[in-house]
């Protein structure tokens, strides 16, 4: 019987369970505990498992792991980034105004712009995606054909820009597209409809979570791929997901980061009996 001190907090409704390993905490999860975690009947629920480590890099604040539901770790989560930003910086009272996090696949920066407002800068996007397998990139649904963009921002998405999102029932949707097996390891979903010049509306199925309220990446790789859109291209972007509206800003320019801004919460803290 082990007991692991967390913190739950939230960005958009998208839930996390935040572990600290940078004090005396040394929790090193398998994926049944991940699993067991995020359960909302059986654990403490949540969308994804963030956990903070230490780091022998100097320039490193600290290395982030972020886990999905079925255990497997991904290397991008925006709003969560905002939350373990808030936890960090109010936690360990750090001087600077940005610090650098070590993901996976990735290092980013997170940065405190104060009155409870943070900004991810989620790197550079990246439109030749390893793991995508085809040469297509159109989806048969419903006997229509829907013609999706591709990048990766950390971790691949997928992205269909669509007339009607009220029509669709996006986990159907991801999950019929899913089984086309276009992309190796699976892949974020977006379902996007133009609302305004640079505002959208999203509703978004992560790789390894399924559907979620909001998804901080998914909301800058919907900001990138409107560039590629008829109509006017916004340096700022706002995606309304189900869980509230992200601000995303990038300047169009591929060898320039993506940022995203926004407040994160506390939900409550405690002690799970694993």
């Amino acid at each position: 019987m082990k007991k692991i001190k967390f913190t739950k907090m939230q960005s958009l409704g998208n839930d996390f369970v935040i572990i600290d390993n940078l004090k005396s905490q040394n929790f090193k999860p398998t994926k049944k505990d991940i699993t067991k975690l995020c359960d909302r009947n059986y654990g403490i629920g949540c969308d994804q498992v963030l956990i903070l480590n230490k780091s022998r890099k100097k320039d490193i604040a600290f290395i982030y792991q972020i886990f999905n539901k079925d255990g497997s770790e991904s290397g991008q989560c925006g709003n969560g980034g905002k939350c373990v930003a808030k936890y960090f910086f109010e936690n360990y009272k750090s001087k600077k105004g940005s610090v650098i996090a070590e993901t996976i696949t990735r290092n980013i920066k997170l940065t405190d712009l104060g009155n409870n407002s943070f900004m991810v800068d989620m790197g550079k996007p990246n439109f030749k995606i390893k793991d995508f397998r085809s040469d297509k990139k159109h989806f048969n649904y419903n006997n229509n054909r829907y013609f999706f963009h591709t990048l990766e921002l950390g971790n691949p998405h997928a992205i269909f820009f669509v007339k009607k999102l009220a029509k669709f029932d996006i986990k159907d949707f991801s999950n019929k597209f899913l089984k086309k097996d276009f992309f190796k390891k699976g892949v974020n979903i977006s379902l996007v409809e133009k609302i305004s010049d640079g505002g959208w509306k999203a509703n978004i199925y992560e790789r390894g979570s399924g559907v979620t309220k909001s998804c901080g990446s998914a909301a800058c790789a919907i900001a990138v791929g409107s560039k590629s859109l008829e109509g006017p291209f916004k340096i700022s972007n706002y995606v309304h997901m189900q869980g509230g509206k992200a601000l995303v800003k990038w300047n169009g320019d591929i060898d320039d980061s993506v940022f995203l801004i926004g407040k994160a919460e506390y939900t409550f803290n405690g002690e799970y009996i694993l």
